[in-house]
């Protein structure tokens, strides 16, 4: 990859808004690959306002699954990806298909960031300042992500924290 960016924080903290305003100055072939599934009327009125706020030279791929393939399809024919949301995806890995190893999956994504020719902006939420969560299955959705976010977060150029629409750059 040419150039990591990591992008974490609450909800409607401003994470998709501050990635593609950073991804518009990585390059001219522009993508938004786009985890979300439009499954209710609060999700279909986020896409919506996602969609709104980029311009017409973003191209947009939605892939709620294989995220790693669309990377990996990508290489040689983009110069910018915005992986919007890692976390997202992971829980869609969670919620469609209970056989999916997560972690297996997860190692997949960064492995496939490591080998592509352009530069990727990751965003996701930060889970990690809560609690212990009481299940199984919310236990291994946090004990992958915050390991993926470490990981992501060595290979990055750039890390930052949102916090009420400002970036807050992490050394």
């Amino acid at each position: 990859m040419k150039h990591l960016t990591l992008i974490l924080g609450g909800r409607d903290s401003g994470k998709s808004k501050f990635a593609i305003k950073h991804g518009q100055t990585l390059g001219e072939k522009k993508y938004l690959l786009a985890t979300a599934q439009a499954l209710d009327e609060n999700m279909v009125q986020q896409i919506e306002l996602c969609k709104s706020g980029r311009s017409s030279d973003w191209n947009t791929i939605e892939e709620s699954i294989k995220v790693p393939d669309v990377v990996g399809f990508l290489h040689k024919r983009a110069d910018v990806v915005v992986i919007d949301c890692v976390s997202l995806w992971l829980s869609n890995l969670l919620i469609v298909r209970s056989d999916y190893d997560i972690k297996r999956e997860a190692e997949l994504l960064i492995e496939t960031i490591k080998r592509v020719d352009f530069s990727v902006v990751v965003v996701s939420n930060e889970v990690g300042c809560g609690i212990v969560p009481p299940d199984p299955v919310s236990r291994l959705f946090s004990d992958t992500l915050g390991p993926m976010h470490q990981k992501l977060s060595d290979l990055s150029n750039e890390v930052y924290f949102m916090v009420a629409g400002r970036p807050l750059r992490v050394p």
